[in-house]
């Protein structure tokens, strides 16, 4: 069983480091990516080494202990827990689950300490002899799986008499002894895993092997249940034993495999609509951009029939996007974006006003002024029924009401007006005040700002004038911006 940095239940082995490239057919091969943990710095060497010195100390005091009365269970144990550890279940991924720990556990509980410092070496030696891997992280499977099972053993036969009768006892002090196994062994890889990866130790242990307990339980459970069996029947009671398991294991492998097939199928289909979610954002952002295009044409060529007021839409709805920005509104929103076309589309009704009151070059009659102040009415009613317009034709029709009331042609105040038309208002009317007409020269942008300022509360919402005082500073430099961009449009 392996995971990225570790292979649990059994054991926590090491050359889980290497379980990508152990797919590999050749791990020499030139074109596969070297992975981080085939190389040895000084620290894991010396990590490595003192693992290997602990399980070393451990065989070479304990192993000398050995009984060999009734070593054919010995054996047979041993055999167990090579088949279980060859046969594991691969779980999504590089995951592998075996229970080669229930009979090495067994082995523990029957043969004492000694059994388990002879046996653990042995296990992994067998069970990775046809398995590529770099020497060290070999010699790291061994030394930790002798040192967290030897650990057990040790604790199980400090608190059990191994010639006394099987009772009650034995279950909780066989939990102790298999978290004892986990603590070690888990707790010997993450610190590895950790000198490769840079990441705390139990930040390791939290992604890599937290999860794995669980099962460390129930092993240690069946592992006292095998060990029953033999004391109850020798050899014959290890192979009744082991019937139920083996067919569990072949259903699991069964509905694991299936359940992969349908996991993978999804990944698939997913990662199909990911890829057509990404298409269909492109082409809206592609439509987005090809609708503002469309729209500042449009708005270039209605301002073109204005001599007086060129540039006018452009120049204000950057104004208006800088005060917007200041008064939170998000920029990937829909009001953001209705507002920015509201503004530049303000004057889209203006289509309906007769050229002689739109050119006359001196002050309008009431009559003249009647039929101006229908402009707002004439865009709304052209953009309404538009969907990507429908919410900017509101502005457009609202864009000349004022704070207090007074405005025009609903004669909506305060909050009654949408706050893209109330933000409208201050940049207009400031970008009005700052250009020339015929019938009078251009204000200086400091008076055309105190202006703003004077009738902030009347004509004006006080937090628009606010966001346009913050703003204030960036309007000159956005103005000069767009006249620089218009010279070069003309140039072409």
């Amino acid at each position: 069983m392996s995971s990225r940095l570790a292979k649990l239940l059994t054991h926590v082995r090491v050359d889980a480091l290497n379980s990508n490239a152990r797919e590999d057919e050749n791990l020499a091969s030139s074109d596969v990516a070297e992975d981080p943990a085939d190389q040895l710095n000084w620290q894991s060497a010396f990590y490595v080494g003192l693992a290997g010195l602990g399980a070393a100390l451990f065989i070479g005091i304990y192993a000398r202990e050995m009984s060999w009365d009734g070593w054919q269970g010995f054996v047979t144990l041993i055999c167990l827990a090579v088949a279980f550890e060859r046969v594991g279940i691969k779980i999504y991924g590089d995951t592998h689950v075996s229970s080669g720990v229930v009979a090495i556990f067994a082995i523990a509980i029957i043969y004492g300490v000694a059994g388990a410092a002879i046996a653990a070496p042995i296990v992994v030696l067998a069970a990775t002899v046809f398995t590529p891997s770099r020497w060290h992280t070999r010699f790291f499977d061994m030394s930790s799986y002798t040192l967290a099972n030897v650990s057990a053993a040790l604790v199980f036969h400090s608190l059990i008499d191994g010639e006394a009768t099987l009772s009650g006892w034995w279950i909780p002090v066989s939990l102790i002894s298999i978290t004892v196994n986990y603590v070690v062994n888990a707790g010997l890889v993450a610190v590895l895993a950790s000198q490769y990866s840079g990441q705390n130790w139990l930040e390791t242990w939290r992604e890599e092997h937290r999860w794995i307990f669980p099962y460390y339980i129930v092993f240690g459970l069946l592992a006292l249940a095998l060990a029953a069996a033999y004391i109850a029947l020798g050899v014959p009671g290890i192979l009744a034993f082991v019937a139920p398991p083996l067919m569990l294991r072949f259903a699991l492998q069964q509905y694991v495999s299936k359940t992969e097939q349908s996991v993978l199928k999804l990944k698939r289909k997913n990662a199909e609509l990911e890829a057509a979610n990404e298409n269909i954002m492109q082409m809206t952002r592609h439509l987005k951009e090809t609708y503002d295009g469309t729209l500042e044409a449009l708005i270039m060529a209605l301002d073109a029939r204005d001599r007086e007021t060129k540039g006018h839409s452009l120049r204000v709805a950057e104004y208006v996007m800088l005060m917007s920005r200041r008064l939170g509104i998000d920029e990937e929103s829909g009001e953001w974006t209705a507002i920015r076309r509201g503004a530049l589309l303000h004057d889209v009704g203006k289509i309906g006003v007769p050229d002689q009151i739109l050119h006359k070059p001196g002050p309008l009659t009431p009559e003249e002024w009647d039929k101006m102040k229908r402009h707002p009415m004439i865009g709304y009613d052209m953009l309404r029924d538009i969907s990507f317009l429908s919410e900017a034709a509101t502005i457009v029709r609202c864009h000349h009401e004022r704070f207090d009331g007074k405005g025009y042609p609903r004669g909506l105040a305060g909050d009654e007006i949408p706050l893209g038309a109330r933000i409208f208002s201050a940049a207009d009317a400031f970008d009005a005040m700052t250009s020339d007409r015929t019938y009078r020269k251009a204000l200086r942008r400091e008076a055309a700002r105190d202006e703003i300022i004077r009738h902030s509360g009347t004509q004006f919402d006080p937090q628009v004038v606010q966001a346009f005082l913050e703003a204030y500073d960036s309007f000159e430099k956005k103005a000069a911006l767009i006249a620089v961009e218009e010279e070069h449009a003309r140039a072409a």
